[in-house]
């Protein structure tokens, strides 16, 4: 049974927020820190799984998945109904962890569903997560752009490079992702002979339901909701971005050569992997892009496998960037002498500045 309960973990702490904003006042908002408390704590003292159970129900699992969006839903509507209509100076303090919460309810999970490209369904609810994330162009650039062009530091967004700045790098990412979906998708109607300026145009119609998410906001609550909603969706993105940057930092791979397991960095931490629905097997999530996440095996190749979660690694880069990088560079070392092909050597040679 915990096999299943471990991946409601995220829709647990969305109802538990719940709670702290209906009880309202300082028992809410402790409630709130609570949750940012077991997280951190989770994070640092749970230590590692690298299970791989068969799961005989696997619908519990894509209900696991799916309550999120409805949650993050409810919670939103309930946040913008407190900012709206009896404004506390302490409603500020919600928005890194509601940030971090849209994040992994929509943005992640609208990652993890867009991947579903013979669903339909399951790739509309995606794009509607990632609309109301702020992040629409995410859906095509992720999958027929960042999977395509990984470790192609020239072509790939969110292939960071080494001792790059993370914080610039997050919006310079996330406004590039744009960019390249821009293109991926003008190529495609090309093909087919189809107007850039019509419903056919993803990207176009994923604006759209950002515009219309962001009108209802205005339309229901108020001028101080619609600034909130924003800076949630910059702090999700910031996150996001920041989860980009570890996932590749360093690393690079020749065009044309396949997509391997240590072309990733990988984190067997257990919350970070409960809470992200095994996002952090990223190797094999790249290498077998349309497994579905529970399938997804560890990766048991120490040189890629980061010390601690992928949370702890997006504070120590935003707080901490030169006490991380001092902390990735000996793994990039690593990394460049034993798992990289003699073709990757010549490249981070000259990236990496690390001789042969």
């Amino acid at each position: 049974m915990t096999s299943y309960l471990k991946f409601f973990l995220t829709p647990f702490y969305l109802f538990l927020m719940a709670i702290s904003l209906v009880i309202d006042g300082w028992i809410g908002l402790s409630i709130a820190f609570l949750v940012v408390v077991s997280i951190v704590v989770g994070e640092l003292s749970l230590g590692d799984d690298i299970s791989t159970p068969h799961y005989r129900f696997p619908f519990l699992l894509d209900f696991s998945l799916f309550i999120n969006v409805p949650l993050f839903l409810m919670l939103l509507y309930l946040y913008l109904d407190k900012v709206s209509n009896a404004f506390e100076w302490y409603y500020l303090l919600y928005i890194p962890i509601l940030g971090l919460l849209m994040a992994l309810s929509l943005i992640n999970i609208g990652h993890e569903l867009v991947h579903r490209t013979s669903k339909k369904f399951d790739c509309e609810v995606g794009n509607w997560a990632l609309a109301t994330a702020w992040n629409p162009a995410f859906a095509i650039e992720h999958v027929y752009g960042h999977h395509k062009n990984i470790g192609i530091v020239e072509e790939d967004p969110v292939t960071a490079t080494y001792g790059e700045n993370p914080i610039s790098f997050a919006f310079k990412a996330f406004f590039k992702e744009h960019t390249h979906a821009w293109g991926i998708e003008t190529r495609q109607l090309k093909r087919r002979k189809q107007s850039i300026l019509s419903f056919h145009n993803r990207i176009l119609n994923g604006y759209l339901r950002t515009f219309i998410v962001f009108g209802l906001i205005g339309y229901f609550f108020s001028w101080q909701a619609m600034l909130i909603y924003i800076s949630l969706g910059i702090v999700a993105n910031y996150i996001f971005q920041l989860t980009n940057f570890i996932e590749h930092y360093g690393l690079v791979r020749i065009k044309g050569k396949p997509v391997q397991y240590h072309h990733s960095w990988n984190s067997n931490n257990r919350m970070t992997s409960y809470l992200t629905y095994n996002l952090t097997r990223h190797s094999d999530h790249h290498v077998h892009a349309q497994k579905e996440f529970w399938e997804l095996n560890p990766c048991d190749n120490k040189g890629v496998v980061l010390p601690s979660g992928y949370l702890t690694y997006i504070l120590l880069f935003t707080f901490f960037p030169f006490y991380a990088k001092s902390q990735m560079e000996p793994r990039l070392k690593n990394w460049h002498q034993n798992y990289a092909s003699d073709d990757e050597k010549s490249l981070t040679t000259h990236y990496l500045n690390f001789s042969n």
